[in-house]
């Protein structure tokens, strides 16, 4: 079955747009996630180091195949047994600390595929390495209280005018306690840092009316409030394409791709449900797609948001979930 397109099928250069997927699970190894990838969509496996691989020239670009842990990474990246004054038998000392590392790696610290661009009329494709990593026992974010694993979703702007992602943010935030609510995201998701919900102060004063920023003053106004990553729409790709200058006084050596794309990280990572797919998450997405075309709602929606009360963020959340739902879904 095809994927729905969004309103906005084409970038600026009449191009479709494209869109790149990643998951995160534990149960299976790097090396057998890999040979996976290679079984569906061709291509050669190169080993960088014992924690990433790359799927290279399969048949829609490169795949990558990494545990999802910087200070590991960053482990197998350096010496750093060469630096230290400690009397011990450094191979022997490395091979324990990577059987740690491994067993971690099929517990609390995730694989993480993250997927070459396909158009997105090609996304449905994608759908068969779900498949074989369901039939291959990798485990999502419900299998442990400890699982904090996201499915991410990175999807390509139709152009980067102030305007088009100033609408985008604002169609998100709107959305973001409806997604919170329907994507009945994990409690060990909602409390760990990588998806922290945008500062309130930060959505009203974007939801207002008359603002309407440049380019510029958006990232300025983005970054004051938002120095960091861990955002449920990560806009530093983008921000970093636009202006990195502007962005890299607040990303402290942290990974940024400077990228035309949307870094939409909310959703779980629910690869040992065979009931789930990709589907679900793109089609949740799309509601923001499709609000973002609806000039008309999106205001209704940013004037009543700022006019409620709220007694406690919390309450008004739920209560706002409900709102949209009755706006977007009148016949559930």
């Amino acid at each position: 079955m095809a994927y729905q397109l969004p309103p906005e099928k084409f970038n600026q250069q009449e191009k479709v747009r494209s869109v790149g997927l990643e998951i995160e699970f534990s149960g299976l190894g790097i090396q057998q996630s890999a040979e996976i990838i290679a079984s569906l969509y061709g291509g050669k496996i190169q080993k960088s180091h014992r924690h990433h691989v790359e799927v290279v020239n399969s048949e829609f670009g490169d795949f990558r195949v990494e545990l999802d842990a910087r200070i590991l990474r960053k482990m197998a990246q350096e010496d750093v047994f060469d630096t230290s004054d400690l009397d011990l038998d450094k191979k022997t000392f490395r091979k324990s600390l990577e059987k740690i590392i491994d067993k971690l790696a099929m517990s609390v610290v995730p694989v993480e595929i993250v997927m070459p661009p396909v158009p997105i009329d090609e996304l449905h494709k994608l759908e068969e390495l779900r498949v074989a990593l369901q039939q291959n026992k990798a485990e999502g974010t419900g299998a442990s209280f400890v699982h904090a694993f996201g499915m991410h979703i990175n999807i390509e702007a139709p152009d980067l005018e102030s305007t088009t992602l100033r609408k985008y943010l604002q169609a998100f935030m709107l959305l973001y306690p409806w997604l919170l609510a329907r994507l009945d995201i994990d409690i060990s998701r909602r409390i760990s840092p990588f998806v922290d919900p945008f500062p309130e102060q930060y959505v009203r004063n974007l939801l207002d009316e008359d603002y309407t920023p440049d380019v510029g003053e958006l990232i300025s106004d983005y970054v004051t409030y938002n120095p960091t990553r861990n955002r449920p729409l990560d806009m530093m790709p983008i921000f970093g394409m636009l202006n990195n200058k502007l962005i890299e006084p607040v990303m402290e050596g942290e990974k940024n791709d400077p990228r035309p794309t949307f870094h939409y990280r909310l959703p779980n990572s629910k690869v040992d449900d065979k009931n789930w797919r990709f589907e679900d998450e793109w089609n949740y997405w799309l509601a923001v797609e499709k609000l973002v075309n609806n000039t008309e709602m999106l205001r209704k929606l940013s004037r009543l948001y700022l006019a409620r009360d709220r007694d406690t963020l919390m309450s008004f959340r739920e209560e706002w979930a409900q709102t949209v739902q009755i706006l977007l879904e009148p016949d559930e």
